[in-house]
């Protein structure tokens, strides 16, 4: 059975990672000084944030980094997206 790893470029991993420090920043400051409801939703936007530019961080630099395994279950089946 073929197996098939879906990788980003580089580029737009990086920028996902930019993107994911700028929405982390973007959330402290404005949200920072939030209570209550405020507080609970400033806890689960940086919670997420930081998982989705961890997840990014992984798939721009690691040699294994794949967001996604495609399986064929036929040895001569053309790669994904042909």
């Amino acid at each position: 059975m073929s197996s098939f790893r879906y990788k980003p470029s580089r580029p737009a991993a990086v920028l996902g990672i930019v993107v994911g420090v700028g929405m982390l920043a973007f959330g402290i400051t404005q949200f920072g000084d939030a209570s209550g409801g405020g507080l609970a939703f400033l806890v689960s936007w940086c919670a997420v944030v930081v998982g989705i530019t961890a997840l990014n961080t992984w798939a721009a630099f690691s040699e294994r980094g794949s967001l996604g395994t495609f399986v064929s279950d036929r040895d001569d089946a053309p790669p994904a997206g042909r």
